[in-house]
């Protein structure tokens, strides 16, 4: 929760944007700041200098209003114009010793040391990020515990997002029960902070670890759930639509697999035409991701009918990704799973592509997850081409990673 001052500054900024009909990245790109930026400014994350008021207010045509409500909260601490800087590390240690003393920058920066976090676990695998964010976790629910009105709502939401991410890790590494804890915090937290967009992710989440433990209908049913909201960004409620999907797809039901895509395509459509004003934390949630999302579908029903169309589908949603992604530990996952569609679909050189594709991965990220899927991929090219001389040689490569692996600190 916010002061009055902050709060009427920060839903005049949201008011002026949508009345001039302007995405977070346009007014980002006039008033020379980051998108992000913008969009944690109008939930109240964010405090900026005179400067940046009136670039803003310039940006939107407020003929003084924006800087007269930004004099009004003057008073106020301002947060720091460029993220994870050395005032921002100072405030968090700062925090970490005396928690009644936190303000919205010191929240602030360590929303912005989480999504630094996010772009890091594309590069590098998500056990290597496991134990900081363990710390980065543990940080948030103490300031929780000690922060007072108006920042504790702030970091309620902050500590829970921190809560789903660690559950994503762990249910990445393998530790399912601790992911789950994890998740149900989450959940906990956007629900007493009323926070729809937490609240839809944790239920989001849960349905994948759910598909992590074979369990169709909870898939289906936490899907649903988290798609109930109408307040939450589209790009999530998508991305729950293809999930259902996929539940449904593990029951075997490919005439309900079919409609749900419908519906599931349809938001993405939207989510992409809104793509620009997605909250900084769905970064991810583009063009390549849901065609990704459709063709792994396709492959759940493990039906040679929808082979080639998984498999086509895969391979054009890896194609679709930034450069930045495509290299994710979680896009080999994918790259994986296009091995096992084309294996089924008897094209044994784009198999073998993609298998490769995802060893390299794996070897970068030394992930277990992932050196465990491609054990099973090429098990099934064995079967499928037992004579074949370039498997026989990938599961050589594969079984040179034992010496790799990673052993999670638990």
């Amino acid at each position: 929760m916010q002061t009055d001052g902050r709060a009427r500054f920060a839903e005049q900024v949201a008011t002026l944007r949508e009345q001039a009909g302007l995405s977070l990245a346009e007014v980002a790109t006039a008033a020379h700041v980051a998108r992000g930026y913008v969009h944690h400014l109008e939930h109240g994350r964010r405090w900026p200098t005179r400067g940046v008021a009136q670039a803003l207010d310039n940006a939107l045509d407020a003929e003084g209003d924006l800087v007269a409500a930004w004099e009004a909260a003057d008073a106020l601490p301002k947060a720091a114009a460029v993220p994870v800087g050395p005032e921002d590390r100072e405030r968090v240690a700062l925090a970490a010793r005396q928690p009644r003393r936190i303000d919205a920058a010191t929240i602030g920066a360590l929303a912005d040391v989480l999504a630094a976090t996010r772009r890091l676990e594309d590069q590098i695998g998500s056990a290597a990020v496991l134990p900081g964010v363990r710390a980065h976790r543990a940080l948030a629910c103490g300031l929780l515990a000690d922060a007072r009105h108006p920042i504790r709502d702030q970091a309620g939401v902050l500590a829970g997002e921190l809560h789903q991410y660690l559950g994503w890790l762990l249910a990445e590494s393998g530790h399912s029960e601790q992911a789950q804890r994890e998740l149900d915090a989450a959940l906990a937290l956007g629900v007493e902070f009323e926070d729809p967009d937490l609240t839809s992710l944790a239920l989001s989440f849960k349905g994948h670890l759910a598909w992590m433990l074979d369990d169709p209908h909870g898939v289906i049913a936490l899907s649903c759930a988290a798609r109930r909201d109408p307040r939450v960004f589209v790009a999530q409620h998508a991305y729950n639509a293809y999930q259902e999907a996929r539940g449904w797809a593990m029951a075997g039901e490919p005439t309900e697999v079919d409609r749900i895509l419908g519906r599931a395509d349809e938001l993405a459509e939207r989510a992409v035409a809104r793509q620009a004003d997605a909250p900084p934390h769905m970064y991810w949630y583009g063009v390549g991701f849901f065609t990704l999302q459709r063709g792994f579908t396709w492959h759940t029903l493990n039906d040679p009918r929808f082979a080639q169309r998984a498999a086509t589908e895969l391979t054009n949603g890896l194609d679709e990704l930034p450069e930045a992604e495509r290299h994710s530990e979680w896009a080999a996952i994918f790259a994986v799973s296009a091995a096992e569609a084309f294996t089924t679909a008897g094209e044994a050189e784009l198999a073998l592509a993609h298998a490769h594709q995802a060893l390299a991965v794996c070897r970068a990220t030394r992930s277990t997850r992932l050196a465990d899927a491609l054990r099973r991929a090429q098990a099934q090219m064995r079967d499928t081409w037992p004579t074949h001389a370039p498997v026989r040689d990938l599961a050589d490569e594969i079984r040179s990673l034992n010496g790799t692996r990673c052993q999670l600190h638990r």
